[in-house]
């Protein structure tokens, strides 16, 4: 089976403490909603401790249109995707002319060329390297990635695919929505980069330790075109943030995983790992109901969040590169991948321990 065999992760340079932002919101917002300092308990609750931005904190509270976000966002992005990427590369001894596929995912600025061609010419890529751009998958997006890179490298056994996934969701703060959507999303949101590398059965790395990708499993959800998204503004992109996407995680991502599981001959009590997505503590809650998890399963996905915040599509790379660092794991371990975006959709993958 194709195999993952590197991941690297590329922070924002800007740690910032919660409380940081909290006291930077009720300054912004205070006057404008009378219930402020109720909806700030949102800080509190969502076990978030730092989170890294782009950009100094003055920026938020200025005007900004969409043209200069998006400026900063191609500059930022081309920059943190290098950083990851090399980090990625020196893990595993290969030069950047050995990738044949790279898949880039991101949600949160458009580029045209794309930043996998920005990459190209920074990089020193192949001039033959394939290049798949996805966007709009926002949370999704690595999992999603990770789909297109194990299809792929199982179709050409002999080739390696590039995963790069990076969001800069601070650039999306809107100083002058006072929704709760927006609060929401200012408690969570963050900015990160991701890279990985998969291999097939017949790569020369394919030796190299890692973790076998099986297969995957996407699913969208009838009717849920308004539980994740943006709206395009003038201004840039607000967020869209449904106060149900915990009641459907409850609903409807066991029999998801349940049916992945017996694709691959398994129940759900054989699954040994899990590497999910933290949207946030409360759809963690949610998965831990739904799928019934009692130890502490989900320990890695709650360092990400309390460390990191939700940084949309990269987040979930975060979470296998803790668990793939800590190496509490026996060679043969069944483990699940998991996140959920807009569509409103599920992206899952099996995967078996080296």
């Amino acid at each position: 089976m194709p195999k993952l065999i590197a991941i690297a992760t590329e922070d924002a340079p800007l740690k910032v403490d919660q409380d940081e932002v909290k006291d930077f919101v009720r300054q912004m917002f205070s006057g404008r909603r009378s219930d402020i300092e109720r909806l700030l308990n949102v800080f509190g609750n969502t076990s978030v401790r730092t989170r890294h931005f782009t950009e100094a904190k003055s920026w938020y509270g200025e005007e900004h249109g969409f043209a200069e976000r998006n400026e900063i966002y191609i500059s930022r992005a081309v920059e943190m995707s290098e950083l990851s990427v090399k980090k990625c590369l020196d893990m595993t001894g290969m030069k950047p002319s050995d990738i044949n596929h790279v898949f880039f995912i991101s949600s949160t600025g458009i580029s045209t060329p794309s930043i996998d061609a920005r990459l190209y010419n920074v990089l020193g890529l192949s001039q033959h390297v394939r290049r798949t751009p996805i966007w709009g998958i926002g949370c999704a997006g690595g999992a999603v990635g990770l789909s297109r890179a194990l299809e792929y490298t199982t179709a050409k056994p002999n080739d390696s695919a590039l995963v790069i996934a990076i969001e800069l969701c601070g650039l999306t703060f809107q100083k002058d929505d006072v929704s709760k959507s927006n609060l929401v999303g200012t408690s969570l949101f963050s900015d990160g980069a991701a890279a990985a590398i998969v291999v097939g059965d017949d790569h020369g790395m394919h030796s190299h330790s890692g973790v076998e990708l099986l297969n995957s499993l996407s699913t969208i959800y009838d009717d849920s075109l308004d539980v994740m998204g943006w709206d395009v503004l003038d201004s840039g992109l607000r967020v869209v943030f449904s106060k149900d996407i915990p009641t459907i995680v409850r609903d409807s991502v066991r029999q998801n995983v349940e049916e992945i599981a017996s694709q691959n001959g398994l129940k759900l009590t054989d699954i040994n790992h899990y590497v999910v997505h933290p949207g946030g503590q409360k759809v963690l809650d949610a998965y831990e109901e739904s799928l019934g998890l009692e130890n502490n399963e989900l320990r890695f996905s709650r360092k990400v969040l309390r460390e990191h915040g939700n940084m949309s599509s990269p987040t979930v790379l975060y979470v296998l590169k803790e668990f793939m660092s800590d190496h509490h794991y026996a060679p043969g371990d069944y483990g699940l991948i998991s996140a959920l975006g807009p569509g409103f959709s599920s992206e899952l993958i099996m995967f078996m321990t080296d």
